[in-house]
Parts: structure tokens; sequence; C-alpha cells
């Protein structure tokens, strides 16, 4: 059986050779302190030429918390964090890699979920509420399509990232 790229569409975006790792350092986290982030963040956002720098190239981790047993999304302090980081950079769609992992933790830092141990020592999620999951998701792509309008990006980025989180849901759901 040939090799299947897993998300072939994701590989359509730029600038995949290099991505943008943000450490979210533990002791911002648990002082709420969002300044930091934002100062790395919101220049992204702030013209077009930084916007398609950028498309597809964010992802981020949590350090600090080594020593913690519990995934990321199930600590409080993270999750409220995130949440607040989010209600002030909302544009995880259009600056998120989709060829890894990151789509699926903003989804699972925003959603109530809890984690299922899986066969083998395996780890998953399962979000608890499919109707917060869908709403969190529109309003992800409303931010998104608002960032666009606002820089004058092209409507053929935006279909093309719409298309590639579409393509990362279906792929979840099979």
């Amino acid at each position: 059986m040939p090799y299947r790229i897993k998300y072939p569409l994701a590989r359509l975006s730029q600038a995949k050779q290099e991505l943008l790792v943000i450490d979210f350092p533990r002791e911002q986290v648990v002082t709420g302190n969002i300044a930091p982030m934002l100062e790395v963040l919101a220049p992204l956002a702030e013209s077009r030429e930084n916007a398609e720098q950028f498309e597809g190239r964010l992802t981020f981790f949590f350090s600090g918390w080594d020593e913690d047993p519990r995934e990321t999304a199930e600590i409080p302090e993270i999750r409220q964090w995130f949440s607040d980081l989010t209600a002030d950079f909302p544009y995880w769609l259009h600056f998120i890699e989709k060829e890894g992992d990151t789509f699926f933790h903003v989804l699972r830092l925003l959603c109530k979920g809890h984690v299922e141990r899986i066969e083998g020592g395996m780890v998953g999620w399962r979000f608890d509420d499919m109707g917060q999951l869908s709403a969190t998701v529109e309003t992800l792509f409303g931010y998104m399509n608002l960032l666009h309008d606002q820089l004058g990006l092209s409507k053929e980025m935006n279909r093309r990232i719409s298309q590639e989180v579409a393509q990362l849901i279906e792929g979840a759901l099979e």
C-alpha cells in the first residue's frame, strides 16, 4: 500500500521549512501575565507582510511543567492563561502550523475535555461538549476571516487555510 500523506493540504502553506516555536513559560502562566506573549504575537498580525510571512509557521510549548504528570490541557492555570491570551490574540487558525498537533493543542486548551488512556500506554483527549468544540472552531474561523479582511490577505489564502483546517477535522473523525 503506498504511503498516504496524512494532511496533504497543509503542505501547501508557505514557509514550512522554518517553524516559529514559542515558549510559554510557567512563570507567566502562574502569574496570569499575558503581556510578554502579546508583545511576541501581536507583531505577526500587524501587517500583511508579517501575516503572509508567518502563516502556517507557529507552534508553541509550555516550559516549566516537566515535573507535572498532567497533560497541559488538564492544568487549570494553563487553560485560563491560554484563554486570556486567545481573547487578545485569536488568530491561531492563520498562524499555527497544520502538519503537527498544534491545531488540536489549541482546541484542547480552549474546550473542555478529559484525558483517556488508550491501550499501549497511549493518551488521547475526548472533548466533553461537541457544541463547544464546534462553536470554538467557528469563532476562530471568524477571527481568521477578520484578520484577512483587515490586512487584505488573498481569498485564495483564506480558502486554502480553511481547507487545511477542514482536512484536520476530517482526519480526526476518521
